[in-house]
């Protein structure tokens, strides 16, 4: 689920949590509720019951909920089989597996090997 470089998971918000507002975290965060507003993390990882409705800024995220808004990842943005996205994606790699949805506007961002003309 995550790559080698990853810390452990440290915050978990639970099926039945409902957040409303701005959350920002260093590190990893699951999201099995819902969150409403602005999250920014290194790592997130949205489960099967997870929903975001707002802007996310992060290194990485594994959607299996849903998303509704605009998604900056400075890595990788993956919409699992399960997963569903409608807003707007922007990050450098994105992979929806078989099963997962995006409706939107995308844009793919260069990685810094090519933005440095190598």
């Amino acid at each position: 689920m995550f790559f080698k470089k990853q810390q452990k998971m440290e915050t978990f918000i639970g099926a039945e949590t409902y957040i409303k507002g701005e959350i920002t975290s260093n590190s990893s965060i699951r999201i099995d509720g819902t969150v409403e507003g602005i999250l920014k993390a290194d790592w997130i990882f949205v489960g099967d019951t997870g929903k975001i409705l707002g802007n996310v800024t992060c290194r990485a995220i594994i959607i299996g909920g849903s998303v509704n808004g605009t998604i900056n990842a400075s890595e990788i943005i993956t919409i699992t089989h399960k997963g569903n996205v409608t807003g707007e994606i922007c990050t450098s790699k994105i992979s929806i597996e078989e099963g997962g949805k995006f409706e939107g506007k995308s844009c793919i961002q260069l990685s810094t090997f090519f933005q440095e003309g190598n």
